[in-house]
């Protein structure tokens, strides 16, 4: 069982709650969400659990269950929403380019989200090329060893239409590169690739809750703790990379969203969907854009 983080070694998270005051509501979000990272953790299985070194050495980094959305819980969110009208939220898979190493992390993590949009379609003709693409992502972010397996794999997988399989192996995929940044002491990195992931998936869940309007289907972009949590996270960026013009337009983004992503679940209207889903789009387009 993966050791939840020392005190010592989370102390910029809990100076983030500190200043957060929540309520009985977010209270039971935040332990749904941190239930569901630790989950994906032992499903990411047919691996070996982190020896008490590689863990302490996670921590210390500031990569632990408390760090980023967990892509079951985005798989949880597409559950809801289904049928999904594939043909309206698939966007092109990104090709190679010789973007910066910041916005090949914001690329992966969004990719890994398209994927959760193919395995939620059960598109079988497309499995093999994702698996590709994703591999040619892994490759420039020089992990393509740890995710050469989970590439065959899916492949494999989407052919023989085994989805829980496919979605398992998606949450290796993410496991593997999250360590593959811990070993290369490169926690930025690992937090980039997860608000990628989030910001491609709250495009497709605000997409499909516009193309059918309900309240409670609305209710799954409530997402107070993780727009606040991904705000703070973009203030401790080097100078270097903060004030690139791209991730000054994204913390320009994301105060946008968190008034409407803070709402209450009861309280979303169509418009406030509409808003979601063009501010996270925008973001996207400009993550994907070449420099």
């Amino acid at each position: 069982m993966m050791a939840l983080p020392s005190p010592a070694s989370n102390q910029k998270w809990r100076a983030y709650l500190d200043k957060t005051e929540l309520n009985p509501s977010k209270m039971r979000t935040m332990s749904i969400l941190v239930a569901a990272l630790l989950a994906s953790t032992a499903i990411a299985a047919n691996q070996e659990e982190p020896n008490e070194d590689k863990q302490h050495e996670r921590e210390e980094l500031g990569v632990n269950p408390y760090t980023a959305p967990s892509i079951e819980k985005i798989f949880a969110q597409l559950d809801q929403l289904r049928p999904l009208d594939f043909d309206q939220l698939k966007r092109d898979l990104p090709q190679s380019n010789a973007a910066g190493r910041e916005r090949k992390g914001l690329i992966f993590g969004g990719l890994i989200a398209d994927g959760f949009l193919i395995v939620e379609a059960e598109r079988k003709n497309l499995v093999e090329n994702f698996g590709r693409v994703l591999l040619e992502h892994a490759r420039a972010l020089s992990v393509g060893d740890r995710v050469m397996r989970h590439s065959a794999s899916l492949t494999e997988l989407g052919r023989r239409g085994e989805w829980q399989q496919v979605r398992q192996e998606l949450i290796g995929t993410q496991a593997d590169v999250e360590q593959a940044m811990v070993e290369l002491h490169d926690e930025k990195m690992a937090h980039l690739i997860s608000l990628g992931g989030w910001l491609r998936g709250l495009e497709i869940s605000a997409g499909a809750v516009e193309m059918a309007f309900s309240p409670q289907r609305a209710k799954v972009l409530a997402q107070p703790d993780l727009v606040d949590y991904f705000g703070a996270e973009l203030k401790t960026l080097p100078p270097t990379v903060a004030h690139m013009p791209l991730f000054e337009k994204i913390r320009a983004g994301i105060k946008k969203l968190q008034p409407i992503l803070s709402k209450s679940p009861d309280a979303f209207t169509r418009g406030d969907v509409m808003a979601v889903r063009t501010e996270a789009n925008e973001l996207n387009n400009m993550i994907r854009q070449s420099e």
